[in-house]
Parts: C-alpha cells; structure tokens; sequence
C-alpha cells in the first residue's frame, strides 16, 4: 500500500494521521534537506518545522481534504520552503554539495542490510548517486532544483510544479535543458580524462 492510501484510512484521526505521517516520510525529508546543507543537525531541526507545520495545518483540514491530501507532494513543499529559507539567511550554505564522505553512510547500510542487499552493491549505488549528485550540483541552480527532485526524490513533473511554484511547461523545458547541460558536462569530463 503506498504512503498517501495507508494514510487515508488514519484521516478521521489528526493525531493518529501525523504519526503516521511522521513514520512515513522523517526519514525522506531529512535525506533530502542533509544532502543539500549537509549538516546533520540544521536538517533536523528543519524536517522538526516542516512537521510541526503540517501538523498546525492538518489540525484546520477536514477529515475529507486530509483523505484527498497529496501527501508527498505538501511535505516536500514544504520542505523546500524551509530549506530556501534557511539557504537565504545562511550564505554559507548556498551551493554547498555534500560529498559521500560527509554522509552518514552507516544508516544507508542498516537500511539495505536488514533487506538482504549486497553492502558492496549498496557503496556502487551510493558512489553513482554521488557521482550523479556532484553533476546536477554544477548545473545552474535554477536546473538543480527541477533535476533532483524529479530525479532523485521522484516527485512526478507535476509534483515538481507544485513544490517549485513553477508552471508544468516550465518544470519540463527545465528537466530537459538540465539533462542536456549534464550530458554536456559529463561528455567534457569523458574527453578531459581521455
């Protein structure tokens, strides 16, 4: 059952609802926020507002806007939000990429190891994503956005519209170019080293 249809069911119950919620998408979120400012503890502190945000807001909701509710899709709105902000006041964290070294790779490994996955699959995975990661942190910011949440936290075009305040034209043209500008760089690096 996906995370939006199992919480439908906890709609009548705003409590029960955001405890579900929190179980479903803390993790996500703070995975999201830490492999853009790389501190572990302001991404916390963020994903702690963004749930106490949509906490405040579920409490206005109607049992029917929560079950109708693209769960994902709000967090990471308002996610981003808070995480704009946060870049805004803190010009050290403009930009900043986090490099696989700077992560906390042993949660990665619990994950996958309870799941029966190959720890040497699981560091190839992570050093492509790092790899991909590194790439799209070159692009021009406004590409950056659009190209990891499409990519990475695969949020749908449309998601991705909604999260950025961009029209869904937009959101395309900008996926597209960026994958274009990443084969490019990709390509310039292929013919430095060879």
């Amino acid at each position: 059952m996906s995370g939006e249809k199992s919480l439908a069911q906890f709609a009548n119950e705003v409590d029960a609802y955001y405890e579900r919620l929190v179980a479903l998408y803390w993790q996500q979120l703070k995975a999201f926020v830490m492999a853009r400012i790389g501190n572990p503890q302001d991404a916390e502190d963020i994903v702690q507002e963004v749930f106490i945000r949509a906490y405040v807001a579920l409490e206005r909701y109607s049992v029917r806007q929560r079950q109708e509710l693209k769960v994902r899709a709000w967090l990471y709105k308002i996610t981003w939000n808070l995480y704009y902000n946060f870049v805004s006041r803190s010009p050290e964290q403009q930009g900043l990429s986090v490099a696989l070294e700077e992560r906390q790779e042993h949660e990665w490994f619990e994950a996958d190891d309870e799941n029966g996955v190959n720890p040497e699959e699981v560091f190839e995975q992570l050093e492509r994503r790092q790899e991909l990661e590194a790439l799209v942190a070159s692009l021009p910011r406004h590409y950056q956005a659009v190209v990891s949440l499409y990519y990475f936290e695969e949020l749908s075009l449309q998601e991705v519209a909604e999260v950025l305040n961009q029209p869904l034209g937009t959101v395309k043209v900008y996926v597209r170019r960026g994958i274009q500008q990443l084969r490019k760089i990709s390509q310039m690096q292929v013919n430095m080293v060879g």
